[in-house]
């Protein structure tokens, strides 16, 4: 079978079953992830025999609203979609769509995440520091309703410049159509997400390749430019706003630029760059103080008898492990004293009937 012809290899039995194995993955607390897991055999050559058919449909999305780091809306891919759509992501999908995508577009792909972006940015940050030391501008970019916006005849185009099979590009086509309108594909598949990389691949060449910037990262619609002149960087925004809106896109207000000197704020951290060279690590104050206001919430409800015992200290110790990924110890430890206090004060009845509880410890 040609390498670039892969749809009727993702249609094997055996890739999508091994398709499905993934697919469950940490989800078989669903009820319909394990009555269709259940009977596997029969709705995989079920799901196989649509397609040979012709049959085959998408299924209706399940949509939910998500609030946490902040509001959207998700609409969730059905079992079966997921199904095929993993194993046609193993079988040369998702290898058709990184192959040029730039080392620093780190969302959503494999060996890349979060960490991986943070770690990337500490390196252009070292980087930067031994060619210009510590003085220097940041522009940080962010994209207007990213996923709702996006037009369908922009991510189709995409797709087809990418995509070596005919058959998968038609199917992956047919993925944003089932998102209804000419606007707009939804967050929760593991397809559109790698659309939505595609879409704003030709801008991460521009930046790098006509713009010229050395120091620069993408984490899906968050982008981050580092340069030491104030008035390239302006030209630089300028530009990449001209280019987003020949494809329907527009820049958040929230995009602006500032020095380097106050640190650089990405995915909900501050890395800071000291006058040895050292990049520091920070928090976002925000994530603090939610998490202050959740063992709170929690221990009331542990008190109330709504949550087990211990439900707060499970939140706690995750929240810790997340802030042990940076220069943190100091919030761990005062994080760590606010639960025993609060938790201290509720049990000998404080607050219970809505007083004040005891104040976090100074610097938490």
């Amino acid at each position: 079978m040609d390498n670039h012809d892969y749809f009727d290899k993702a249609l094997t039995y055996g890739s999508m079953r091994k398709a499905l194995r993934r697919c469950c993955r940490n989800v078989r607390w669903k009820d319909s992830v394990v009555g269709y897991e259940l009977h596997a055999p029969q709705n995989t050559h079920k799901l196989i025999d649509s397609f040979r058919d012709g049959s085959y449909r998408i299924s209706p999305y399940q949509r939910f609203t998500v609030y946490e780091p902040k509001k959207r809306e998700i609409l969730a891919t059905r079992i079966a979609d997921r199904q095929f759509q993993m194993s046609l992501c193993q079988a040369g999908l998702y290898d058709d769509f990184v192959e040029h995508f730039i080392y620093d577009n780190c969302a959503c792909q494999i060996g890349k995440g979060t960490d991986f972006a943070i770690k990337r940015l500490k390196h252009h940050m070292a980087e930067y520091y031994r060619d210009h030391g510590s003085d220097g501008w940041v522009l940080a970019l962010d994209i207007h309703h990213f996923f709702p916006s996006t037009r369908h005849d922009v991510a189709k185009a995409a797709v087809k410049k990418r995509i070596s099979d005919k058959r998968a590009a038609d199917y992956v086509c047919g993925v944003i159509d089932s998102f209804g309108g000419d606007n707009g594909i939804g967050l929760g598949s593991q397809i559109s997400q790698l659309v939505e990389l595609a879409v704003l691949d030709d801008l991460d060449h521009y930046i790098k390749e006509r713009l010229r910037v050395r120091h620069y990262i993408r984490y899906m619609d968050d982008l981050r430019l580092i340069h030491h002149d104030r008035e390239f960087l302006r030209r630089c925004w300028c530009q990449i706003d001209d280019k987003l809106g020949e494809i329907g896109f527009e820049l958040n207000r929230k995009s602006t630029m500032y020095p380097l000197r106050q640190g650089v704020k990405f995915l909900q951290w501050r890395l800071c760059c000291k006058s040895t060279g050292k990049i520091i690590l920070r928090m976002n104050g925000k994530k603090v103080s939610r998490e202050r206001r959740r063992i709170r919430k929690i221990l009331r409800k542990e008190v109330d008898g709504e949550f087990t015992q211990g439900t707060a200290y499970n939140s706690l110790t995750a929240w810790r492990a997340n802030a042990a990924r940076g220069n943190e110890w100091r919030r761990q430890i005062n994080m760590r004293n606010y639960y025993y206090t609060t938790k201290a004060g509720l049990r000998h009845g404080e607050n219970h009937s809505g007083g004040q509880l005891p104040a976090p410890q100074a610097g938490a």
